[in-house]
Order: C-alpha cells, then sequence, then structure tokens
C-alpha cells in the first residue's frame, strides 16, 4: 500500500495580512476548520450584541461573527469569538480587521461539536490575552458560565436566573430570545 503524503501549511504571524476568508482558528500554526453555526446559535449572538448595543450605547464596539484575535505571535495563535465588546478605553479607535488586543468582554455560544476540552483551552487562550471577562452560554443545557481575568470562581447561571452580562447590565437570557 502507497502512502499519501499531504502537505499542511504552517501559518505564522506574518501571514495575519493575507490570511483566506474562511472560518478557521490557528493553533500553533496550524489551521482548524470551524463548521458553519445554525440559526439559533445566529440568534443568540445576535441578541447579546443587541443588548451590548444598546446599553453600552457609545462607550465601545460590539461585532460578531467569529472575530479573529491574535492570541499569540510565535507559534501562531488565532482564536475565533462569537461576540466581542471592546471599550472606547481599551482601544479609542474602532478596531478593523483580526484583532491585536484583548476585548474587554468575550462571549461564545457553544455549539454542537464543541467540546469541554477545546472551550477550556480557548477560554484559557483568552485569559492570558487579558481579557477582563469571557461568558459561555450552552444553548442545550440553558446555562451561562462566566469566567473573570481577576477571580478563580466560574459564575454559574440557569437561562431563568438575572446575570450580570457586563459591567451592570443585568439579564435574564430567556427575557432576550
Amino acid at each position: 500500500m502507497e502512502e499519501t503524503l499531504t502537505y499542511q501549511k504552517i501559518y505564522t504571524f506574518e501571514d495575519l495580512s493575507c490570511l483566506p476568508d474562511e472560518n478557521y482558528e490557528i493553533i500553533n500554526g496550524k489551521r482548524v476548520d470551524i463548521s458553519p453555526t445554525g440559526f439559533i446559535h445566529g440568534k443568540f449572538e445576535f441578541n447579546i450584541a443587541q443588548v451590548l448595543k444598546d446599553r453600552l450605547e457609545n462607550k465601545g464596539y460590539v461585532a460578531v461573527g467569529e472575530i479573529g484575535i491574535v492570541i499569540r505571535k510565535k507559534p501562531f495563535r488565532l482564536r475565533a469569538a462569537d461576540v466581542v465588546y471592546i471599550s472606547k478605553k481599551t482601544s479609542p479607535q474602532e478596531p478593523e480587521g483580526i484583532l491585536q488586543i484583548a476585548p474587554d468582554l468575550i462571549i461564545e455560544i457553544l455549539s454542537k461539536d464543541d467540546t469541554t476540552e477545546k472551550m477550556n483551552n480557548k477560554i484559557k487562550d483568552y485569559l492570558s490575552i487579558g481579557v477582563e471577562s469571557i461568558v459561555v452560554v450552552d444553548p442545550a443545557a440553558e446555562s451561562i458560565s462566566i469566567y473573570h481575568q481577576k477571580k478563580k470562581e466560574i459564575e454559574s447561571y440557569s437561562f431563568d436566573e438575572e446575570f450580570e452580562l457586563y459591567q451592570g447590565i443585568k439579564i435574564i437570557m430567556n427575557q432576550i430570545l
């Protein structure tokens, strides 16, 4: 039996300006494709982003849709976040392109193909660059987990409980869906 060798491009930070427009992350230089999300996932992204936009008004910038965030330059590590918020204090000008700064807030909505290990690694990456808060929404379990840069404890809530999404913005997930 003959083996076929396939070449997998190793991406570096220098490739940042010419990365393909597709859904993927780069983990230690290797591209990891991300499956498209479904309608419900998109609805969660939109509704949460709308709450942030409405309540934070002109205090910062909100974006959705697998926003690229550089975690490390060597070996190159690039993550894709569902929803990000960046305050004007963090970035006085609206960011463009793939982020090379840590957002103040990242929201991840779990998909069917997300594993605990994959999400834990992503959370560690976000915390390693100084993201203040990470909110993980699990639609299947109807639960929310919140990780903070300055706290070791993870906050956990159900979709029926009120929780602080970000800096005084309190919501009940079932009420915004």
